[in-house]
């Protein structure tokens, strides 16, 4: 049976044509939940372009909508949903709700709506205040329970998919091609920083001085993580901007210095644990997660130790899954 397609108890005005999700109406011209009404709205409103990595056929279910953005646009043409049915004023009132603090929506809702359309996740309130006691994971709109193993899982595969997501960035790309000065080699870590934290949950829904805050603290730590994580298998280190700095030609000693600190410190160690893409994500998602910045506010700070407490128990649950006991607690005290 297609799971997009409505079971014999249920109406077709029921259903999303896109992906097969309870529906909450007609938006832009098809029945749709409010998950694929939000990506239609931002696809269309910020002019996302999206690549399919396979055949242009991916299979497109409330499950697995979020595994091709290309496909599922293309779903959502096919489907019935039209650009021209995003009018003037609506577009207007979306360019202004960036800027208006969002209502919290009921806890626990299982079609909770997009609250913030300039990134691709994001939460209401209410579903935040519950994290601490349901750890509560979002990839794009499908929220999940942590009490389940394979919400852990979901969560670190979403750190992978950051991850994967920000190194494939076109923007990044085309920033790497072009000039190699300082100006634009922090400008390209700022996108790259800035694209990566706005999927990571709680970031989207923070008030945006608290977000700054974060960024600002985070952005020597994600620059010095992206090297090492560039560098682990090298025997150089590989700077953001592509140049190769080796402890041999490090032009100053105590750049040396610097060089062979992280070398000994961080790339040593990571290379002998094997660290991979989601102990990397880890990392960044950990230092991101800091609760303990002395000036964000108290809800900030509650919902980032809700998350981080999380993330920390999905990584240990992995590692228990995949290791003995013995190399598990190994690996968790060295990462």
């Amino acid at each position: 049976m297609d799971p997009c397609r409505p079971s014999s108890n249920q109406s077709t005005s029921d259903v999303c044509v896109v992906c097969g999700d309870k529906a909450i109406g007609k938006h832009y011209g098809a029945v749709a939940c409010n998950g694929c009404k939000g990506f239609f709205r931002r696809s269309v409103f910020q002019n996302l372009q999206y690549t399919c990595r396979f055949d242009k056929s991916c299979h497109i279910d409330k499950d697995h909508r979020n595994a091709c953005r290309f496909c599922r646009f293309q779903k959502c043409l096919t489907d019935g949903m039209r650009p021209e049915g995003m009018g003037a004023a609506q577009w207007d009132r979306i360019g202004a709700a960036k800027y208006r603090k969002r209502l919290p929506l009921r806890p626990y809702a299982e079609n909770a709506k997009p609250q913030d359309i300039s990134t691709p996740v994001s939460y209401s309130s209410s579903q935040v205040d519950g994290f601490k006691g349901n750890q509560l994971v979002k990839n794009d709109d499908v929220i999940v329970k942590a009490s389940d193993t394979s919400a852990s899982r979901r969560l670190l595969q979403m750190l992978v998919f950051i991850e994967q997501r920000v190194a494939n960035s076109q923007t990044i790309n085309k920033l790497l091609r072009d000039d190699n000065d300082n100006k634009n080699n922090r400008q390209q870590t700022m996108i790259n920083i800035t694209e990566w934290a706005s999927m990571l949950h709680p970031l989207p829904e923070i008030p945006f001085s608290d977000k700054m805050l974060l960024l600002r603290q985070f952005f020597p730590s994600f620059s010095l993580l992206n090297t090492v994580q560039k560098s682990v298998h090298l025997p150089y280190l590989l700077l953001p901007n592509d140049q190769i700095l080796g402890l041999t030609s490090s032009p100053t000693s105590s750049l040396t210095a610097i060089h062979s600190r992280i070398q000994e410190e961080l790339i040593a160690p990571l290379r002998r644990l094997g660290a991979d893409e989601t102990e990397f994500g880890f990392l960044k998602a950990l230092v991101l997660l800091n609760g303990d910045v002395a000036a964000l506010s108290e809800q900030s700070k509650d919902k980032l130790r809700g998350a981080r407490d999380a993330l920390l128990k999905a990584l240990f649950g992995l590692y228990s899954e995949t290791s003995s006991a013995l190399d598990a607690s190994f690996r968790w005290e060295n990462a």
